[in-house]
C-alpha cells in the first residue's frame, strides 16, 4: 500500500512539474496560452503602427509568439520577417507555420551581428527578451536602421527585477535581463529617437519574479 501511495506521489509531481515547466518557458508553444494572460502582446503591437499590407520584422523571433500574431495583423498583402540566431528555434517556427498554413512569413536565420533584413524595407522591427542577448548592440541597432524606412519604428521590451535595476550591465545580462536605462542610451547613440518609455509595461512576477519595460523609438535620420 505505502508503495502504491509514493508511486502515485510521484506521479502527481512529475505532472505538476511539467505542468509549471510548460509556462515557465514562456517561449514554447505549449506556453503561448498562458503567455497570453500576461504579455500584453496586443498593446506591444499596436506600439508599432502596423497593419493591413505594412512590413515588419520580430528580431528574436523563438518558436513565433508574436510572429503569428503579426502574420494576422499585416494580412496576405503584408510581411513578417521572423529572425533568429537559433537553428533549433526557426526549424520550430516553420513547422508551426506550415501547420496554419500561414503564408506571408520569411524566417531568416540571423547572425549574432546582424539580423539580415533588407535594406529601407520594413515598417517596423519589434525585439522582445532578446536585446539583452546580443553583445553587437550598435551593429544590431545600426542594421535595424538600415531596415527600416523613414520614420520606422523600433520597439523593445525586455524584463528586469526590482532588485537588480542598479545592477552593472554584465550582472544583469549575466541573469538575462536589462535596465532601461542602458538600452535608452544605446538607442540614443544609435541616433533613435525615442517616442514612449514605460518602465512597467508588463508585470510577470508571477510568472518570472519581473516585469518588463517597453520602448518606443523612431528613425530619426
Amino acid at each position: 500500500m505505502k508503495y502504491y501511495l509514493l508511486l502515485l506521489l510521484l506521479i502527481f509531481s512529475s505532472v505538476g512539474a511539467f505542468a509549471q515547466d510548460a509556462w515557465k518557458d514562456v517561449y514554447k508553444e505549449s506556453a503561448w496560452k498562458q503567455r497570453d494572460t500576461w504579455q500584453r502582446a496586443d498593446e506591444i503591437i499596436k506600439k508599432l503602427g502596423v497593419g493591413i499590407g505594412s512590413k515588419v520584422a520580430d528580431v528574436g523571433c523563438h518558436e513565433g509568439y508574436f510572429t503569428i500574431k503579426l502574420s494576422t495583423v499585416v494580412g496576405d498583402e503584408g510581411r513578417v520577417y521572423a529572425v533568429d540566431v537559433s537553428r533549433d528555434k526557426t526549424e520550430k517556427l516553420k513547422k508551426h507555420l506550415e501547420e496554419r498554413k500561414i503564408n506571408n512569413v520569411n524566417v531568416i536565420l540571423g547572425a549574432e551581428n546582424n539580423p539580415r533584413l533588407p535594406t529601407l524595407a520594413l515598417d517596423a522591427v519589434l525585439i522582445v527578451d532578446t536585446y539583452h542577448e546580443m553583445d553587437a548592440h550598435q551593429e544590431i541597432l545600426q542594421a535595424i536602421k538600415a531596415t527600416l524606412k523613414t520614420k520606422g519604428k523600433l520597439v523593445l521590451c525586455e524584463p528586469i527585477a526590482e532588485e537588480r535595476r542598479k545592477f552593472s550591465r554584465e550582472d544583469q545580462e549575466r541573469k538575462h535581463e536589462l535596465g532601461i536605462d542602458y538600452a535608452i542610451e544605446d538607442l540614443k547613440k544609435a541616433g533613435f529617437k525615442i517616442l514612449l518609455k514605460d518602465e512597467s509595461f508588463v508585470d510577470r512576477l508571477k510568472e518570472k519574479g519581473d516585469t518588463m519595460w517597453l520602448i518606443v523609438c523612431e528613425k530619426s535620420n
